[in-house]
C-alpha cells in the first residue's frame, strides 16, 4: 500500500484510517521525526491535551514530533491494539528507545525507556482531525530521573 495520503471523502475508511494512523503518523512522524508524516494531520488538527512547549495546531504537533524524535532518536512505536469505529480510531501502544537527547530540559542519559499509551484520533475527509491521548510519562520520566542519580 502506498504512503499517500489523497484527501477525499471516501477515504476515511477503516483501511485508510489504520494506514495513516500506523504507517504516516506513527511509522513516519513519530518513529523517524520524518516531518512529511504531518500531510496526514488537517489543517484544523487539535491536540485535546495539549503541552505548553508546542502550539496547539499541525505545526506545533510536527514540531512537539520533531523534537521527541531528537530526544529519543530509536524509539519505536509498536501499536498493540487499534479499533476502528465510525470517523474514530482508537490504539493502544508500547514505544522503546534510548534517552539521548533533550527532554524538558534534561541533557540525555543514555537510559533505555519505555512509554505506554492510548491514542484517540478522529478523522475527516481521510486525514487526522483532533486527537486525545494518555501515556505514562511519569513511569519515563522515573525512568530519567533513576539514571540522573
Amino acid at each position: 500500500m502506498s504512503n499517500e495520503v489523497v484527501a477525499t471523502p471516501q477515504s476515511t475508511s477503516a483501511d485508510h484510517m489504520r494506514h495513516t494512523y500506523a504507517d504516516i503518523w506513527i511509522g513516519q512522524l513519530w518513529d523517524h521525526g520524518n516531518t512529511d508524516g504531518g500531510r496526514c494531520l488537517a489543517e484544523t488538527f487539535t491536540d485535546h491535551r495539549p503541552i505548553e512547549q508546542f502550539p496547539n495546531s499541525k505545526q506545533g504537533h510536527i514540531d512537539m514530533a520533531v523534537d521527541w524524535n531528537l530526544a529519543f532518536p530509536d524509539m519505536i512505536f509498536t501499536v498493540e491494539d487499534m479499533i476502528v469505529e465510525g470517523d474514530q480510531l482508537v490504539a493502544r501502544y508500547t514505544a522503546r528507545g534510548t534517552h539521548e537527547g533533550p527532554l524538558l530540559d534534561i541533557p540525555g542519559t543514555g537510559v533505555q525507556v519505555e512509554l505506554t499509551g492510548i491514542d484517540i484520533m478522529r478523522f475527516k475527509d481521510g486525514l487526522i482531525t483532533d486527537w486525545w491521548h494518555n501515556e505514562d510519562m511519569q513511569g519515563l520520566m522515573e525512568a530519567i530521573q533513576r539514571a540522573r542519580t
